[in-house]
């Protein structure tokens, strides 16, 4: 650790990591599993949170300290995060979600300490601003104002950052691109983990698909591609994830009459080994600022189809090498993506070398060497 410490120069510097709670989110994860990277650089880590709650708190790593502002939104937490930023004057806030970012330049504003702030876009901005509430009507308009007053700005893959730019009027290249780390050296071990479902025994050919049951997920499309794909081939489809449109997926299965072969058994807290066992990823979304879950599928040397969606399945699948993209919303097309990466699948090994190449390593390595820029920038 002490080698890793003097090569970074960040011994005993202090990173708060923003976040609304440890439920189990995609940047609770990521955050989570780059905590031993930044502690063996010399940082000391403290997840500051909203609530202290969530399934993942048990899983935050020794040595990382939990804070908790007592609050349910980012506005409410406003005065309790300028207190914090007042006693304990981190080097710095690292945040993750788009109100937390406006909030958290606020209180970096008020507090008057030297923080130095990194506010991280996880999603696509464009169509977090297209929601019905009016708190994400503004978003564009207070990032415009704002994000300038940030230290850093990091965006999780380029069509992110670029939209970022435009939209907020920076200039190319303000925003740094930081991929999501998703395989580590527990990756092996936890995809490999039993899975007690009758369709994973080896002898079915199962599509897999991960994510709340909402619109922009389009599950909708999925379904029905796999009711196109099914009449060639014997398949069946196992959606994870829970969400509101339960029932009319559900509907929509059995007017297609595939209800039988479609299996919906709600939110799965590992759903890596389930993607290990099957023949292909489907991912269907309208939007997906990264998409971890195709990293998974890759590193398992999984066959993967996606929807050539804003913006990051097209760069983790380097505009279809090594996977199949199909236009947005489009049965046919998918279904035809299916039964293609079915029968001429991509060699495992090589989707393997690509997923391996989205490391937990490779994401903490950039976090530390912007942490280490902005240390000596101010200095």
């Amino acid at each position: 650790m002490g080698d890793v410490s003097r090569e970074t120069g960040l011994a005993g510097a202090r990173l708060v990591v923003y976040l609304p709670d440890l439920s189990g989110g995609g940047a609770e994860r990521l955050h989570i599993s780059l905590a031993p990277d930044f502690l063996a650089a010399g940082l000391q880590v403290t997840f500051l949170v909203h609530r202290r709650r969530g399934a993942l708190l048990d899983a935050v790593p020794p040595g990382v300290g939990v804070v908790s502002l007592e609050a349910g939104r980012p506005l409410a937490a406003l005065p309790g995060l300028i207190t914090f930023l007042r006693r304990q004057r981190p080097d710095f806030l690292l945040v993750n979600t788009e109100h937390m970012n406006i909030v958290a330049i606020w209180a970096k504003l008020l507090s008057g300490t030297p923080t130095q702030l990194v506010v991280t876009q996880h999603s696509v901005l464009s169509q977090q601003a297209r929601r019905p509430s009016w708190r994400f009507k503004l978003l564009p308009l207070f990032y415009r104002c704002f994000l300038r007053r940030a230290a850093a700005i990091v965006a999780v893959s380029n069509g992110v950052a670029r939209e970022m730019e435009t939209i907020c009027r920076l200039e190319r290249g303000a925003v740094r691109v930081i991929y999501n780390g998703v395989v580590d050296e527990r990756f092996a071990a936890g995809s490999a983990a039993p899975v007690a479902h009758p369709w994973l025994d080896g002898r079915r050919t199962v599509l897999i698909a991960v994510g709340r049951l909402v619109a922009t997920k389009d599950f909708a499309t999925l379904i029905r591609a796999f009711g196109q794909a099914a009449r060639v081939r014997d398949l069946r489809l196992i959606i994870l994830g829970e969400g509101p449109l339960r029932a009319e997926l559900s509907l929509l299965a059995t007017s297609l009459g595939v209800a039988d072969r479609l299996d919906m058994p709600g939110f799965v807290a590992r759903p890596l080994p389930f993607i290990r066992r099957s023949a292909a990823l489907v991912l269907s979304s309208w939007f997906e600022g990264f998409g971890n879950v195709l990293v998974e599928a890759l590193a398992c040397g999984v066959q993967t189809v996606s929807t050539d969606c804003p913006f990051g399945p097209a760069e983790i699948l380097a505009g279809g090498q090594f996977g199949r993209l199909t236009p947005i919303g489009d049965a046919d097309s998918m279904a035809k993506a299916i039964l293609l990466a079915l029968d001429e699948p991509i060699e495992p090994a090589i989707l393997r070398a690509r997923g391996a190449s989205f490391s937990i390593g490779t994401c903490a390595a950039g976090y530390l060497s912007l942490f280490g820029d902005l240390l000596r920038a101010r200095r």
